[in-house]
């Protein structure tokens, strides 16, 4: 008992669910102390009801077991159709006979923690007590019509509301028992969805109908069995292709977010490819602007890359290219947009950045691309490591070390109050620093001129450049 998982919820809500279910089984035992005067019709009643909820479940058991596990709320399902006839037709220990009969009979399908399984017993059985002594307290008359319009139409007033309280004796029982133990539970969270409150609605309805047909045939539960059966056969159909219809959707999501990733991203890198840039990239730019930040754009470019291509072969021009894409994710913030915007070409956008911090950015992206070491093959597929620049001669000799970058900086606003100029002046920065002498960054300035690059078109968002 110590190890139940009741005992690890709050207080409030053990000492809840604990005098719900003390009064509920009080009430239902000083019922069934009263079976003894119990006519013998009304136990030939009590066995069809019983045989057929042992025959409804037992048949359907599989496919509940299939809507409850795909059930994401409350679960609705059609045994109410037994215990409302059972409140309105039946003494009230009989009917409590019924409503336990049924919970256990649904006990394998359940599966659920023992103490939920109990309370949700205990005002299932609380409904039917307090529906049984409503109808009882009316005083009228299930088994025959009187032959009044307004006597019929009170008795079936009467039943409207009977189910009224019999299905708001539930939902307010779990509502507070969720609320005590879930304080952010809201009231609607117990109500389920509109198809289930219907679904309950109709049920009820052939509940009172299969009452009324009791009270005069007692084979009327086995009669209704049948129906019942296909009903659920019904339903689980038609939950099975809702399941598989949420599924295609959700697949179909996936496979659309997938499309979109890919037609934003360069495969050989990871990075963002140029329409992807560009819309990152401005996105970033505008919302920086409109802050009033500044955002630091980079324009790095790998040298004599052709040379690598010609030397070893595409493969290892395409290894060099994944490196450098691993490197930029590395040494990048995550706000920060990085995209490869054509051959050995790269755009990194900083954000709330200053040029300070973008130029010390630069450098650490220049440094790591200058310390790589790419195992690949050659054009013979022998294995060959081409490394940096940067890193010491070895005995592999040093034609090998032929990876480098040169890196234009440029800022918004300083040089430029939209990414398509401050891009371009990062490109005349980068030309520069490829004049003189490639592996360096240079900053964009008043001595660099748009002689490197002829002016940026106002209709196009992004520069094109050559290498």
């Amino acid at each position: 008992m110590r190890n139940w998982d009741l005992w690890a919820l709050r207080r409030t809500a053990i000492a809840y669910i604990l005098s719900v279910e003390l009064a509920v089984a009080i009430a239902a035992i000083w019922l069934l102390t009263t079976l003894g005067s119990a006519p013998t019709t009304d136990w030939v009643r009590f066995a069809a009801l019983v045989l057929a909820i042992t025959i409804h479940l037992t048949i359907v058991r599989r496919a509940e077991e299939s809507r409850r596990d795909e059930s994401a709320g409350p679960y609705f399902d059609l045994t109410s159709v037994w215990t409302f006839a059972a409140a309105i037709v039946l003494p009230g220990g009989m009917a409590v006979l019924v409503a336990v009969w049924l919970r256990i009979v649904l006990w394998p399908i359940a599966r659920r923690q023992p103490y939920r399984f109990v309370f949700t017993s205990a005002h299932i059985v609380a409904s039917t007590l307090l529906a049984n002594a409503a109808v009882h307290m009316s005083g009228l008359s299930l088994g025959s019509s009187s032959g009044q319009v307004l006597l019929d139409l009170g008795l079936m007033g009467v039943l409207v509301l009977v189910a009224a309280l019999y299905w708001f004796v539930q939902v307010a029982l779990m509502s507070v028992a969720l609320r005590i133990v879930n304080p952010q539970t809201r009231f609607a969270d117990a109500l389920g969805s509109r198809n289930d409150n219907m679904l309950e609605m109709t049920t009820l309805g052939v509940g009172a109908m299969l009452g009324m047909l009791i009270a005069t045939h007692w084979v009327a539960p086995l009669l209704l069995v049948v129906p019942v059966i296909l009903v659920n056969a019904l339903l689980h159909r038609a939950s099975e292709r809702q399941a598989h219809l949420e599924r295609l959707v959700a697949e179909q999501h996936k496979a659309h977010l997938q499309l979109t990733k890919d037609a934003h991203t360069d495969y050989r890198t990871g990075l963002f490819n140029t329409t992807g840039l560009n819309e990152h990239a401005a996105k970033l730019t505008d919302d920086c602007r409109r802050s009033g930040r500044p955002v630091t754009v980079l324009a790095i470019d790998l040298d004599h890359f052709k040379r690598i291509n010609d030397t070893w072969g595409h493969p290892a021009g395409n290894a060099v290219l994944a490196e450098v894409g691993r490197i930029l994710r590395e040494k990048l913030r995550p706000g920060d947009v990085a995209g490869r915007d054509g051959g050995e070409e790269f755009v990194v956008v900083l954000a709330d950045t200053g040029l300070a911090q973008g130029t010390a950015i630069a450098e650490r992206v220049r440094e790591a691309i200058g310390e790589m070491s790419v195992v690949t093959t050659d054009k013979h597929r022998n294995t060959v490591t081409l490394r940096g620049r940067n890193l010491p001669v070895t005995e592999d000799g040093p034609e090998v070390r032929a990876i480098s970058a040169s890196i234009g900086v440029a800022v918004v606003p300083d040089n430029g109050d939209s990414l398509a100029v401050a891009q371009h002046s990062a490109d005349a920065a980068l030309y520069t620093a490829k004049e003189n002498g490639r592996n360096q960054v240079r900053v964009a300035g008043i001595d660099i001129h748009a002689r490197h690059l002829p002016g940026p078109r106002m209709d196009e968002p992004e520069v094109s450049r050559s290498a």
